[in-house]
């Protein structure tokens, strides 16, 4: 079942049970797919490149490419010939060019060029040859349908047929023709009420006019046709309608050897919306009608109802809202004299897809989730909620503490029910050493942190809720803005408070969601005095929540009257590569610093620390019991830059209250086309460019160009046990320099860079994070080009390995290793496994309560994917070897044995304390 969605990603899935059994990405756009009929061959066409792939396995077979625009492809199987595929292009002139290539090859045969300057429409194939079809557009006179005759052996065109077209019909929409290939392909076509029908029999002259006889033609939206094969000269199809909230067909059958066409019946208008689809069984004609009541099945000559199926629909706990149905594929398989079942993989308008079997789901597949452009971790019930409450709580007076706990635990028995119920399981799953998963959706907390959810927004409108802990389930998924055909949602971020999820859009735009519930609180449209590029909410001197602006041109805009709490800075970037600091004020926000790079660059990423970035030590324990003191500031930003016509990558640390510059590296010959991603956590940062290696091993110099791993850590000073300018200062401010014997002196701190050459490209960078800091950090990587996520150890990229030597006795006892210039991506780093990830963009990470492990969420244009993540293993959970019902037995039986062993020591106590 070879499936195209909307993310130029072509594949096969197994209808049995829906999952994915091959797929391949192609380039983004729109583009054609044929199947090849008799075998397991598919054929694609996308930005003029045809490529031919084994349906069964999914490999690539053979592929073309021209510098023109594909405009249809056919393929047809001939005996003694073989497989044949016929393309139509158009390049920038208004020359169209039809060309035959080898099946198995992919080799030119021959080509026909039309110089008429006619737009190229499509291309069919039937029993009495090969037909082109175009549009010829007069300036003075109506538009005409031309179809042009070709030899397929040698290309040579025969006479065309031109069919006139009505004066009002210009539009190409109007003219429609069959979806499926039929050995009598049909021309349809249709004035602009939509309502009087033209069709022609390719390869005849003759066009037969009919009208649409149903009362609701008045008002007609759509018009589509499903056609059959040819049975005994006889084509039967179906014309379907859509008006509004409505839909009705029609059934015609068009003899062709008498040149006859005739209505078969009307099936009456329904509400809502419908997919019709065409079957043949045994060379009989069916359609099939799926509703979201039902599914209808009827023979092509007459509308007796020969079954139907109301449609049972898991509902996916109810969570998943129905949808409008846009197209579906059946097939009818006859049991019997009278019985028949009916197979229906239905396409919804949500981009959702399930496969239908006698009006039963049998799968579904939420393609609607793909697209995700941001998402955040929720805790809404977990022991952060916990220690927030008895925080406050502890802050109040005794009487409304104790108000509020009895809210509390009145709150916490809502769950008891479920809880008490879930019991019994749960001791057989602890007993059998089974991890316990999640059946319900209503959020609460664990022992492990595990239990989250994570909160997205996809480019089509859609927002939605999947818990973490039970393999993604989807707790909602909702349509929250209707975009325009052809425009993405764009959405800046989302912030998650308590169980409250605010989705901050483009031009200032946001909106509120109830996270356990999906349900849209408010909603608050764009300015419409002022576009703002994004708003970021900000709590004021009196705990409010404000929303401050954002201009394109990176200025701040304040509410009237808005008292900020101190000490609040805000950094953006304007559209002329500027970067700002801006402190806030009395309803009006002040320039604090700005950092231009230089004329000839431009701003290519743009790293942070992030809020919750918790340091364990101020200092690194050296192996001889000395300590290297970090350079530790929250503030510490990295702009990294790119000249393209130098060929020079730069990366600047700045610290973001004062702007002030910390460090600079500079990378020459950098291929500034190729993707760079850099990321900061604690004291040090990482960048990956494509550049020019320079590698020594002490003995030897090399020069390669690759992608590289750039790690650099800071420290406050070279010699251990010194702190540098600080010195024994108990505090430092960003703004004024530390003084010492009365001289200000900035602090500039020690640095230690090392590069590493990586065998591919990373498009994202960013760090696991942990709930006290005290695990090392990985490295999680995004390669696009082995569809993976990976996680280097932090003792892999750690700058301080040393270079062409080995390690000494201290060294090694800090866990240090020789330093290799060529940093192999280890199979075990790999997250996914054997998992292909298909354009995942970002990834978030988020700490569990387990200080071994991180949570993390990887999401794109196609793919999501979530996982746990230990970087040094998980320390602090019990091994598969440890078994529970071992454990206990082992306490019983040391119970037993005691009550048992008990009275016999006392009795021969008691003896020697007589004697």
């Amino acid at each position: 079942m070879p499936t195209r969605p909307t993310r130029s990603v072509i594949g096969a899935i197994n209808p049995k049970d829906g999952s994915v059994i091959w797929r391949q990405q192609l380039n983004h756009g729109n583009g054609l797919l044929k199947a090849s009929d008799g075998d397991s061959l598919l054929f694609s066409a996308i930005h003029g490149i045809v490529q031919a792939w084994d349906a069964a396995e999914g490999r690539l077979l053979w592929d073309w490419s021209i510098s023109e625009e594909i405009m249809a492809i056919e393929i047809v199987k001939s005996h003694g010939v073989g497989r044949m595929v016929y393309v139509v292009t158009k390049g920038p002139s208004t020359k169209a060019v039809v060309r035959l290539l080898t099946g198995d090859s992919g080799a030119v045969v021959w080509e026909y060029e039309d110089e008429s300057g006619d737009v190229p429409l499509s291309l069919s194939i039937t029993e009495a040859g090969l037909f082109y079809i175009s549009i010829h557009s007069g300036l003075l006179q109506a538009s005409k349908i031309k179809v042009t005759p070709l030899e397929p052996s040698s290309g040579h065109a025969l006479s065309p047929v031109v069919l006139n077209v009505d004066k009002d019909v210009i539009d190409h929409d109007l003219i429609l023709s069959n979806n499926l290939s039929s050995a009598y392909p049909l021309l349809l076509w249709s004035d602009r009420t939509r309502r009087n029908l033209r069709i022609n029999v390719l390869g005849s002259s003759h066009v037969f006019t009919t009208r649409l006889v149903s009362e609701q033609a008045k008002n007609i939206d759509n018009i589509r046709i499903h056609t059959s094969k040819r049975i005994d000269n006889i084509v039967n199809f179906l014309i379907e309608c859509q008006s509004g909230d409505s839909h009705w067909s029609e059934a015609y059958q068009l003899d062709v050897q008498s040149n006859i066409l005739k209505i078969m019946y009307q099936l009456p208008a329904l509400k809502g919306p419908a997919a019709y689809a065409v079957a043949v069984h045994s060379g009989t004609a069916y359609y099939v009608r799926t509703t979201e009541q039902d599914v209808t099945l009827f023979s092509a000559l007459s509308d007796r109802t020969i079954g139907q199926w109301p449609l049972l629909s898991k509902g996916h706990d109810h969570l998943v809202k129905s949808e409008g149905i846009r197209c579906a594929v059946s097939e009818v398989v006859a049991r019997g004299a009278s019985a028949f079942a009916v197979r229906s993989a239905i396409l919804l308008s949500s981009g959702d897809w399930k496969l239908i079997h006698n009006g039963e789901e049998s799968w579904f597949r939420p393609e609607s989730l793909s697209g995700v452009v941001a998402a955040a971790w929720a805790d809404t019930d977990g022991p952060h909620s916990l220690a927030d409450e008895l925080a406050a709580e502890s802050y109040g007076n005794i009487a409304a503490a104790y108000v509020h706990r009895l809210k509390r635990h009145t709150k916490d028995l809502k769950n008891f029910p479920q809880w008490a119920t879930s019991l019994p399981q749960r001791i057989i799953n602890n007993l059998q050493g089974r991890e316990r998963r999640a059946q319900h959706l209503e959020p609460t907390g664990d022992g492990f942190g595990f239990h989250k959810i994570v909160v997205g927004a996809t480019d089509s409108g859609r927002l939605f809720a999947l818990q973490a802990d039970v393999q993604g389930k989807i707790i909602w998924n909702i349509q929250a803005s209707k975009a325009e055909p052809g425009q993405k949602w764009h959405v800046r971020s989302i912030e998650i408070n308590h169980d409250i999820a605010r989705v901050q859009i483009l031009g200032g735009e946001s909106m509120r969601v109830n996270i356990s519930s999906g349900s849209v609180i408010d909603h608050r449209p764009k300015f419409a005095e002022q576009l703002f590029e994004t708003t970021i909410d900000l709590l004021d001197s009196t705990e409010s929540s404000v929303s401050i602006g954002i201009n394109p041109d990176g200025t701040v805009r304040l509410p009237e009257h808005m008292i900020p709490k101190p000490k609040i800075i805000i950094v953006t970037q304007d559209e002329k590569m500027t970067v700002r600091g801006w402190t806030l004020g009395l309803s009006k926000a002040a320039l604090a610093w700005t950092f231009s790079p230089q004329a000839n660059e431009k701003i290519v990423c743009l790293a942070s620390r992030s809020s919750k970035d918790p340091v364990a030590s101020i200092g690194k324990a050296l192996g001889d019991r000395n300590v290297l003191y970090k350079f530790l500031n929250p503030n510490m930003l990295l702009v990294g830059t790119v000249a393209a016509d130098t060929s020079v990558a730069s990366f600047y640390v700045l610290d973001s209250v004062s702007g002030q510059l910390i460090h600079t590296q500079t990378h020459p010959n950098v291929d500034t086309t190729r993707p760079i991603s850099s990321v900061v956590s604690e004291n040090w940062f990482a960048y990956s460019v494509f550049s020019e290696f320079v590698g020594t091993d002490g003995t030897s110099l090399s020069i390669t160009r690759g992608y590289q791993i750039v790690v650099s850590e800071l420290f406050e000073s070279s010699l251990p046990n010194d702190r540098g300018v600080r010195g024994s200062a108990v505090n430092s401010s960003s703004v004024r320099p530390v003084s010492v014997d009365g001289d200000r002196r900035s602090e500039s701190p020690y640095v230690v860079s090392q590069t590493y050459l990586v065998p591919a490209a990373i498009s994202f960078m960013t760090v696991t994070s942990t709930l006290q800091g005290i695990t090392p950090r990985s490295l999680l990587c995004v390669v696009p080009s082995l569809n993976s996520v990976i996680a280097i150890p932090r003792v892999f990229t750690d700058p301080r390995r040393p270079v062409g030597r080995d390690t000494i006795a201290a060294e090694a006892e800090e866990g240090l290793f020789r330093h290799n210039a060529v940093l192999e991506y280890d199979p075990k780093w790999a997250l996914n496994h054997v998992r292909d990830l298909l354009g995942i963009q970002q990834v978030i990470t988020s700490p569990s309560l387990l200080e071994s492990t991180s949570l993390m969420f990887a999401f794109g244009t196609l793919d999501m994917f979530g996982t746990r993540v230990a970087s040094i293993g998980g320390f602090d959970i019990l091994g598969k070897g440890f078994s529970k019902i071992q454990l206990v037995g082992t306490v019983a039986a040391l119970a037993i044995g005691t009550g048992f062993l008990a009275p016999l020591v006392s009795s021969k106590e008691n003896p020697k304390r007589l004697s």
